[in-house]
Formats: structure tokens, sequence, C-alpha cells
């Protein structure tokens, strides 16, 4: 803990670019074996739709497997074992009808049992599945997943061979996108297959690509599936995904020719990348937000004023800008790109920066601080480089905007969790937020005021209002407005100062076509093809 005491030089001076100075070129001619190499950060922990939890085993997965819905290039839902489906006016009872197209890889057509099968194992008491709870408003999930109900109890049923009907207890305007995601997934059979699901020889998926190469901690090989239902679409024939945990390893791939795709470039060669090869460099908004939290509970976090001045005072473009990671600054809560929704944003966005100094200095004197009486405050974070960066940046930000004095509370992970929930030891904390879907809900339900990740304690009954309401609206653009509605009155109380959103960032070869940035930052290899000179 120490007092810190800086000015913008110092910001400059502690976050300037730890440049890189590699200046190697990419000298790579187009790949023409037909076969597209990704990197894909770590290796698989399983290749079981059903308990898969991270974004490297999706990658390989959403090539494997379709899901009755799936996604396009861009992120937005399309058809995929489904070719059509109808929802009921209440919102409850969504009905699919299954493509007469659809097999399996070994030849068996797909029918709407294999989908009842999928849903049930991933509700069942035996199943750990971490992302088991999006299935919730499937009626009973809840009384099957504790092992009250039996899984034949859960609300799904195969009407006729190509027909699926599931059943919810609430209406839940994100529901298809929590299909397109593994859990969702159709189970081969009688389920029991699922001991084999990372052996190529006995693999049996339904998606674009099946297995042809698996090992654990080595490289994924999957080859075109011919009776995948679209497969005359499908122009790459082979796909290997390398598990590279280091970032700097992985771009040296990239550049070497090894790879064509790279799942993340290391933070400290963007600006390198930038100028090297622009066209090459991918960033594109991600479903996550990095903010500071108040403690509304207590003085002094409990006068907006004083919340209002120091978030004001916070330059977003300038922190975003020093960081040098490619983040977008953030002035609302939900980050652009999701699906059917655009946020509202705080009212002096459009300020230059020396104006929303002076409005946060008006603020500041009008909550009773001065330069002789000046706030002493407490921000705690956890250890790691980018949040000790973004501590120094913020304090130094506050001192000489409005001349706050900053107590820097860092703390191991361990220990910073357990902070959290002990609120007299902090009083503005940092937090991030990883969205699970792509709908606005995943950011707005975090400030319900029984919400377990209400950080805050922001409670608001008109904020609560609107987004119960919008829970039941089934009309997509009345729902968008009461969510806009909602996100509007958090902005204005201010229990948070949204920082920046996280951005997805990637190389991608000039000879690459099809790759396109999208919210979820999943590209299924389908839409892949190469340039043809």
């Amino acid at each position: 803990m120490r007092l810190l005491t800086a000015s913008g030089f110092l910001i400059c001076a502690i976050l300037g670019a730890a440049g890189c100075t590699d200046s190697a070129k990419n000298t790579d001619s187009v790949n023409q074996r037909d076969v597209i190499r990704r990197g894909n950060i770590e290796p698989a922990e399983t290749l079981d739709p059903a308990l898969a939890e991270q974004v490297h085993t999706f990658n390989i997965l959403i090539d494997l497997y379709e899901g009755l819905v799936a996604e396009a290039a861009d992120g937005q839902i399309v058809p995929g074992v489904a070719e059509s489906w109808s929802v009921s006016e209440d919102g409850l009872v969504y009905t699919f009808k299954l493509r007469a197209a659809a097999r399996w890889s070994n030849g068996e057509r797909l029918i709407a049992n294999d989908f009842v099968n999928g849903l049930r194992r991933v509700a069942s008491s035996s199943t750990p599945s971490g992302f088991a709870f999006l299935l919730e408003p499937i009626v009973n999930f809840a009384r099957v997943k504790s092992g009250d109900l039996p899984v034949t109890d859960l609300g799904v049923s195969a009407i006729d061979e190509s027909t699926l009907a599931i059943r919810l207890s609430k209406p839940t305007g994100y529901f298809l996108g929590v299909l397109a995601m593994p859990i969702a997934f159709p189970l081969y059979g009688d389920g029991s297959n699922q001991l084999h699901f990372q052996e190529p020889r006995k693999f049996i998926g339904n998606g674009a690509y099946v297995l042809a190469e698996h090992s654990i901690g080595g490289p994924s090989r999957l080859k075109r599936n011919d009776l995948y239902w679209e497969a005359h679409s499908v122009e790459i024939s082979e796909v290997v995904y390398f598990p590279v945990v280091d970032e700097v390893a992985e771009l040296n791939m990239y550049r070497s020719g090894e790879l064509d795709i790279t799942a993340s470039i290391p933070p400290n060669h963007i600006a390198i990348a930038r100028k090297e090869n622009p066209d090459e460099i991918r960033i594109a908004p991600s479903l996550a937000l990095y903010y500071l939290a108040f403690d509304l509970t207590e003085p002094p976090f409990d006068n907006i004023e004083l919340r209002q001045a120091l978030s004001i005072a916070i330059d977003r473009e300038q922190l975003t800008a020093l960081l040098g990671r490619g983040e977008q600054p953030a002035f609302g809560i939900v980050p652009e790109g999701v699906a059917n929704y655009r946020g509202p944003k705080y009212a002096w966005q459009s300020a230059t920066q020396e104006e929303r100094h002076d409005i946060a200095r008006e603020l500041y004197e009008f909550a009773g601080y001065t330069a002789k009486n000046p706030l002493r405050m407490k921000l705690t974070y956890d250890v790691g480089s980018i949040h000790e960066q973004v501590a120094l940046a913020v304090s130094a930000m506050w001192k000489e905007v409005l001349g706050v004095e900053t107590e820097l509370d860092k703390k191991e992970w361990k220990y910073f969790l357990d902070t959290r929930e002990n609120r007299s030891a902090w009083q503005v904390m940092r937090f991030s937020w990883f969205g699970d879907y792509n709908d606005a809900t995943t950011f707005s339900d975090i400030f319900y005021s029984a919400s377990a990740q209400n950080l805050p304690r922001y409670a608001n009954a008109e904020y609560d209002r609107l987004i119960s309401d919008a829970t039941v609206q089934t009309n997509i653009a009345k729902r968008a407005v009461l969510l806009q509605q909602a996100e509007q009155l958090l902005l204005d109380d201010y229990p948070i100062a949204p920082l920046y959103f996280y951005v997805s960032k990637h190389m991608v070869k000039p000879y690459v076509i099809g790759f396109e940035g999208n919210i979820l930052d999943r590209h299924p290899s389908k839409y892949l093809r190469f340039e043809r000179r």
C-alpha cells in the first residue's frame, strides 16, 4: 500500500509502450494445400461438448458439431441442423424443424431425439458441465440438475423424428444463442459413444469437419465431412489447430509461415504489427468489460456527485492508448456489436477532454472537496501488470485533474476475491465481466439488486423493474428499448466507472478470406477459404 502522487507526465513515463523491436517481415506465399493452420492458445481439455468450458476447446467443437442453430461468420444466429423454427406467442415454446439432409458423419440420419439426449445429458446431475446453467430457462432444469427429478422430466421432447420442442419456464430473449453453444449439441445414439469424443477412429460428429488426429497437448487435425448437409460450400479440406501457449512463440510461427491465423497477439507487439502488417491485424470488440466499482453502501461513495467527478475525470482514450493493447474506451456497460442492441452513452462523451475536466472539478467541489481538503481514498486491485498499469494511470489522472490522494491496495488473487466480500476493506475496486452469451442482459443482469455479481451493491427499484419487464418481453424491439432505459438509469447513477471493453486480437494471412470479427470471437472454419491466384 502506498500513496500515489503523480502527474500526467508520470503516467506516460510509467505506461510508455515497452516496444519490441522485432522487424521480421512476412514473406509467406499463399498456402496452396487447402490446409488451414490455426493457433489455439492451449490444448483442448476435452472434446466432449457437454464438458467443454474453454474458448480454445469451443474453437474445435464448432467445427466438429452443429447445433439446432449456428453462428454466421459475423456472429449472427443462423439456421443450423434446424432449417426453421417458431416461438409461441408467450415466448415459452420453441419448435424446431430439422433438415432432412442432416446426417451424422457415419451416414446415419440425425433425428430430434439426438438433441433430446444431448440436452438431457447436460441437465443430468451426474454430468459436471460448467456451462449447464445457461440451460436453466428450460422447464424443470434446476430440479433435474439437482437430482430431484429424472432427466425425462426436462422440458424437451421429440414430437417426431424431424420436430423438436423445447419448453421454457420464462421468456428468454437470448435462448437461441445458447442453442448454438456446445452444451446444446446433439448426442449420437444412446450416448454410448461418449467415451470416444477424442478418438479419431471412433469419432462421430455432425459438423463441417470430422476428427482425423488428436493427442493430449498436441495438434488437432480435422478433415472435411463430406456428409455434412452443407458440405458443398466448405472449401477448406483440412484444419489443423496448434495449441501454442506462449503468444510470442505463436507470433513467430505466424511470421515464419507455420500458421495462417493466430489465436492472439502479444500486447507489446500490437503497435509493431500495425506498422509492419496493417492488413493482417484483426481487432474487434469482445464480450467483456473492465470497470471500477464504487462501494455504495457507505461514505464517501454514497455521494453521487463524487462518483460522477471521479468517473468523468478519467481520460479513457488516453488510458487505452497508453495500455497499447487495442482495447476500446467504454462509455457504457454493453460493447458495440451485441445482437439486437445499441446502448446509450454518457451525455458528456461528446465533450472535449478539457470540458470533461471542468465538469469533473465542479462536481468534486459540489461534493465537498477542494485542493485544501482533498479526497483520500483507496483503490483495490489484484496482482497483474495490466491491473497495476490501470491503477497507476487512473490514480494519476485523479490527482492531476482533481487533487485526489489515492492509496493503491494491491492484493494476490485469492486475497483479492476475499476482499470483495469484506466491504469495509475496500472503497473502489477494479473488476472485469466476461459475458456468457451474445445479449445485452449478460451485462445488465449483474447490476440487478439481488445479483450475486452486483459488486457495488447497486439498488434501484426502477432499474430492477425494467430488467424484469425486459425478461418477459418477446418483442425484440420493445425488449431493446427496456434494456436501453435500464442502462441509461445505471449510467446516470454511476455505481461503476466503465473503463474499456476488451477486444479480440488475431493475425490473419492476407490470402485467408472469410475471417470476420465478431463479438463472440468465434470463427468456424467452414466460412474460411484461400484466395486463388
